[in-house]
């Protein structure tokens, strides 16, 4: 009975007690492909979402995406390129929405954060070119990193 009555309040504190979300980070780099720039033309970059990017044990808990953090390489000899961020939810084909964002360079977006995140989930990120040399290259290779939490 003793015992009961130390086990019965520790098992009220402990369910209780409040959960901490846990912060984490995905990065993955790709280059985007050669651009045939006849009436301007798209190189891409895709960033899958796997669930083998996850760590063990957290494939079934609720993730938040906390922003998508990015850095562009450039097709040097086409200076009207512009760059897109595009995402889209796990497992959907049709983009929820496209960002511009600038060659070149890097930043943060945010405005995803209320979607879905998960496995399946997946950011490309489009360059398009006008004009320039046949074919047109990228100088480097573009990186995007998913914070969220779980």
């Amino acid at each position: 009975m003793k015992f009961m009555k130390i086990l019965l309040p520790l098992v009220f504190v402990l369910a209780s007690a409040p959960s901490f979300a846990v912060d984490a980070a995905i990065t993955k780099t790709a280059s985007p492909g050669v651009i045939i720039v006849t009436n301007g033309g798209t190189g891409l970059a895709q960033f899958n979402i796997l669930s083998a990017n996850f760590p063990s044990g957290t494939l079934s808990k609720t993730k938040t995406l906390l922003g998508i953090d990015w850095q562009t390489t450039l097709y040097p000899n086409n200076p009207g390129e512009t760059v897109q961020l595009c995402y889209y939810r796990p497992y959907s084909s049709t983009e929820v929405g496209c960002t511009t964002i600038l060659r070149n360079s890097s930043g943060t977006v945010s405005n995803f954060n209320t979607q879905p995140f998960g496995p399946g989930a997946k950011v490309i990120i489009r360059h398009f070119a006008n004009g320039g040399p046949q074919p047109a290259y990228p100088a480097g290779q573009d990186t995007v990193t998913f914070r969220y939490s779980y």
